[in-house]
């Protein structure tokens, strides 16, 4: 099976999971985070949030396979204008924090409700990482996790 295939079915999943959550980019307006795999271009999330699903590691054994899937979420807490007053800059701490918290329990909730990806399996051990503040008025979490994944026999194998 393709482990392309898999980061799509992880990507529509996540895209399902967090429509309903509104963050803030840095005008200050609502909107749903871009969510990529891959890589993601420096101007594409320049003061947008933002979820990027990458493949971190692939090991194949003989009747199956695991794919190690890193997610990585950025967001902004406060807008470009509002970052100029001390009140609305020491409010986004919190409303940085809580945003990639929101993410990170959105997913959290739709990936355990069923484990059972299209092109792979999910291992029920995830690691959540909250880095918080990296760069004002950045914030960054990371999910962990781990997929069973299918292994594409050889034709003329006799097992």
């Amino acid at each position: 099976m393709s482990v392309r295939n898999l980061e799509q079915e992880i990507k529509r999943r996540i895209t399902e999971a967090v429509k309903g959550i509104q963050l803030i980019n840095d005008k200050g307006e609502f909107v749903l985070p871009l969510i990529e795999t891959g890589a993601l271009p420096k101007s594409a999330v320049r003061g947008e949030p933002y979820i990027l699903i990458q493949t971190t590691h692939i090991k194949d054994e003989e009747l199956s396979g695991i794919a190690d899937i890193n997610i990585l979420y950025g967001t902004i807490g406060v807008s470009r204008e509002d970052m100029k007053h001390d009140v609305f800059k020491n409010q986004s701490h919190a409303t940085g924090h809580w945003d990639v918290l929101s993410v990170i329990d959105k997913i959290r909730e739709d990936f355990f409700k069923d484990t059972n990806f299209q092109f792979g399996i999910l291992k029920r051990s995830m690691k959540h990482d909250v880095y918080g503040e990296i760069e004002f008025p950045h914030y960054l979490g990371e999910t962990k996790c781990s997929f069973e994944i299918a292994v594409t026999q050889p034709q003329d194998d006799y097992l």
